[in-house]
């Protein structure tokens, strides 16, 4: 497989590093065949296949994790099918992340959001700089998306960062208990690698058994089940997100017809600008 949207790298330590690398569209998640998905499944496979490799240190190239899924060149989608299909695929990949035969770490700095912040969350830790911002801002264009941080952060603030599309600091995500530590973005990188490390040192049979334990033990309380049943509700938010409304009256869709990005963004900063929420 090709890999031009990602990097991979064997740091010799143990750890395999995999770098998001389109950070001219802050590394936009592309769900094209062959694209970023399918390269991060490849890459994860050469991992897997490497005995060598004991974790997978995940970050993004640029000034970002990921601001999210390519709105602009994933294909556009019209009927309900074509929704569902997109979505279920999505939720394939990130059910390869959490059933991946190595644990992963995803290394954030700056934004995480939309379908960067549920690719970070299907990680078994998130490491995040001091910098970084985490949200769903697509709520406020009628897109769905919150559904796989339920299990982490609760049906309350799953709810608010849906709703509002408000961005939590890194500080806030980690009382929420989505982050596991923050460290100095200068750090982050350093601080990252160390914890991989350390967990390449352990029985690497042991850590895949602990790790599917305690998946099977969250998924019996209901994850699992969660999993379908938001799978429906998703395609059907996002199918009618295509009627979804800005302040003046156009629809979001028609704004990135006609304006692309930077319309949308501004349409969306119409609706508020100033976080409700505080520290």
């Amino acid at each position: 497989m090709i890999l031009d949207e990602i990097e991979y790298r064997n740091t010799g330590e143990g750890v395999a590093e995999v770098v998001l690398n389109r950070p001219e569209t802050l590394n936009a998640i592309s769900g094209r065949s062959g694209g970023m998905r399918d390269q991060l499944m490849h890459a994860i496979g050469l991992a897997e296949d490497d005995p060598s490799i004991g974790c997978v240190v995940l970050r993004g190239a640029g000034r970002a994790f990921s601001g999210g899924g390519d709105i602009t060149g994933n294909e556009r989608r019209v009927r309900l099918e074509d929704d569902e299909r997109f979505l279920r695929s999505a939720a394939e990949f990130h059910d390869r992340l959490r059933g991946s035969d190595v644990p992963i770490v995803a290394s954030v700095h700056g934004y995480c959001l939309g379908a960067g912040l549920t690719l970070a969350a299907s990680c078994d830790f998130i490491v995040a700089g001091e910098g970084a911002l985490f949200g769903f801002p697509e709520g406020r264009m009628g897109l769905a998306g919150a559904t796989a941080v339920v299990p982490v952060v609760g049906r309350q603030w799953a709810k608010f960062l849906m709703i509002t599309g408000e961005l939590l600091n890194a500080t806030q995500a980690r009382r929420l208990g989505l982050v596991l530590s923050v460290e100095p973005d200068e750090e982050l990188s350093s601080r990252t690698l160390d914890l991989a490390a350390r967990i390449a040192r352990m029985p690497r049979e042991s850590v895949l058994l602990n790790r599917r334990a305690i998946d099977a033990t969250a998924d019996a309380a209901g994850d699992a089940a969660a999993r379908p049943a938001a799978l429906a509700a998703d395609t059907l938010t996002t199918n009618r997100a295509a009627h979804a409304t800005a302040p003046d009256g156009r629809t979001f869709r028609s704004i990135i017809d006609t304006e692309g990005m930077g319309g949308l963004k501004a349409a969306r900063d119409a609706q508020f600008t100033e976080p409700w929420l505080h520290d």
